[in-house]
């Protein structure tokens, strides 16, 4: 174990200023949102809530607008389970289909990581605060909607082709939603401020 400390000390000495000055901002990143999110947000849902509603309201409308009904609704409920004796409630938005449970939307599935996993590579890399501030609105809007679209989705086919919901919800969907935060990254990165002392600090 000291040796692989030892060795990933000596690489991380190896990387060029530029990039170790990435790697420290976006670790100093991840470890504040991870301080704030579990002291003020984990517990009280202050941010999964909302944007858990959000989406799966805007789904049910999509739902709606996409079958000419408005047969789909969708509500802040609690989602109880039952596993080798053991109960776990998780608060959930469902989304309901004539008064019946088409799906369970949970906290991990509404964006929020993906929102703060974009936004810190953004402000992690050397660029101008107002393209920094454009990429990261278009960014997490997009992400947004395609989340929603990810979560219409996942409701036909849980309806409809039941049997492709699993792959669909842990691999393409996953790769879709991911492949595009790439997208925006390499975009963002074709004009950085690189500075002309590479050993300057944070």
């Amino acid at each position: 174990m000291k040796k692989l400390i030892h060795n990933l000390i000596l690489f991380y000495h190896q990387l060029p200023p530029i990039i170790s000055r990435f790697l420290r901002r976006a670790l100093l990143v991840f470890i504040v949102w991870k301080i704030m999110y579990i002291l003020f947000f984990l517990q009280q849902r202050t941010i999964d809530q909302p944007l858990t509603h959000i989406v799966g309201n805007q789904s049910a409308w999509v739902l709606n607008k996409i079958y000419y009904s408005t047969a789909y609704a969708a509500l802040d409920t609690i989602n109880t389970q039952y596993y080798e004796g053991v109960v776990s409630s998780t608060p959930v938005c469902t989304i309901y289909k004539n008064g019946l449970t088409v799906m369970h939307i949970a906290d991990g599935c509404n964006g929020l990581e993906l929102f703060v996993l974009y936004m810190g590579f953004i402000v992690s890399m050397p660029a101008s605060v107002k393209r920094k501030i454009s990429f990261i609105i278009i960014g997490v809007v997009l992400i947004h909607l395609v989340n929603v679209f990810r979560c219409v989705g996942l409701c036909m086919l849980v309806q409809y082709l039941h049997q492709y919901f699993d792959i669909a919800h842990h691999y393409i969907f996953k790769m879709i939603i991911y492949s595009i935060v790439f997208l925006l990254w390499m975009l963002f990165s074709r004009k950085l401020l690189i500075p002309n002392n590479t050993n300057a600090p944070i």
